[in-house]
């Protein structure tokens, strides 16, 4: 959950409450008590460790030279057709990552290895300018049954290290392939946009052989230490879509191996309520909560809740609020009633977060961690 994850960085922290349990003034354990143990890479440069940890939900990040090092194919995620499936195939790719790299012992760091120049001629159609384009060539058709669709919309990369006595070791690399469900094309002499549909099953082969082409080529490469390479296909949801895609397969190659070493399909979905419905018990609850908020505060522009599910069990829920603001004295008293709804209306057990908008941007955010029972959280002035 990335807003989670950004809030308790910045917050450092603030938290609010009153009857409603959250308290003004209340500091994070860790917060300003980051403590860096220095290290060096290989090439010369320094890196260190954060060893302050504000959630053992997420990997500490590895910082080179005193400053975090962005991807060097930053920016190429943007390709995805809308944020929910950025952030899902982001934090996804995290969440995969975790049963090969422990976040216990292993540090986090966007990818250093894969070139920004490289990736783009990656993601291209195969042709003679660009000979190691993965996607068919384009077979000049428009219509859907006919065209060679673009299967991979993008590519991530993510490294993870290890403290040694030496210093920092890198561990293993993930890599996650961002496939299109449908594929979106426009054909300028037609003036409009053209929609083909791919099948779970063509994806999944289509993502394989790619994985396998990936790893054969990164094998290849001098700069890359021979570690191992964690491979997950992700499946874009379609733009209108407000939940966001979810991985559908995993696989890793051992170090030393060309190919990923066979394939584990994952049984991931989301549900949006109250479009999901009350079929399930966390439907009820939500709109129980939906309603009970709604006759606190009449000015609501919607009340909308996104589940995710791993072998069709709950194991977070992100809400969001959109409202008219007034005034500060209102929003208070809005975050304060909202915070008592949902602890007494949302599934246990869970993480759950519910940001609070306007028009003016994010209002108020209220987050409960794992294994909590009170939530938490920050009102923005």
């Amino acid at each position: 959950m990335k807003k989670r994850w950004l809030l308790l960085l910045l917050m450092g922290s603030t938290f609010l409450a009153a009857a409603c349990g959250i308290s003004p003034g209340e500091e994070a354990d860790q917060g300003n008590a980051a403590q860096n143990e220095e290290t060096n890479s290989a090439d010369g440069e320094q890196q260190d460790i954060v060893e302050s940890q504000v959630n053992d939900e997420y990997y500490r990040p590895v910082i080179t030279e005193g400053a975090y090092q962005p991807s060097q194919s930053r920016g190429i995620t943007l390709r995805l057709n809308s944020n929910v499936n950025l952030e899902s195939f982001e934090t996804g790719l995290m969440r995969l990552s975790q049963k090969y790299f422990p976040i216990e012992d292993h540090f986090f760091q966007e990818g250093q290895f894969l070139p920004s120049g490289t990736v783009t001629h990656w993601l291209q159609r195969e042709s003679e300018n660009y000979p190691e384009g993965l996607n068919p060539e384009d077979n000049g058709k428009v219509e859907e049954d006919e065209r060679n669709p673009i299967y991979l919309q993008t590519l991530l990369e993510q490294d993870y290290y290890v403290q040694t006595d030496e210093g920092l070791e890198l561990a293993g690399i993930s890599i996650g392939l961002g496939m299109n469900k449908i594929d979106y094309y426009r054909k300028e002499q037609f003036g409009s946009t053209f929609e083909s549909e791919i099948s779970r099953k063509e994806l999944l082969e289509q993502g394989q052989r790619m994985a396998d082409e990936i790893v054969s080529r990164m094998r290849s490469m001098e700069e890359i230490p021979d570690v191992p390479i964690v491979v997950g296909i992700f499946e874009q949801s379609p733009s209108d879509d407000l939940a966001g895609g979810v991985y559908i397969a995993e696989s890793s190659a051992p170090s030393g191996a060309d190919s990923v070493n066979g394939w584990t399909q994952l049984n991931h979905r989301k549900a949006v309520f109250p479009l999901a419905g009350t079929e399930s018990n966390e439907g009820n609850s939500f709109a129980n909560f939906k309603s009970e908020v709604e006759s606190f505060f009449p000015n609501l522009s919607g009340v909308v809740g996104i589940a995710s599910y791993v072998d069709d069990q709950l194991i977070d829920m992100s809400i969001n609020i959109t409202t008219q603001f007034y005034g500060e004295g209102e929003m208070i008293a809005f975050t304060q009633f909202v915070n008592d709804a949902a602890e007494t209306y949302l599934p246990m057990n869970i993480p759950i977060e519910i940001t609070i908008d306007s028009i003016d941007g994010v209002e108020a955010f209220l987050f409960r961690e794992t294994g909590s029972n009170e939530f938490r959280g920050h009102i923005f002035n």
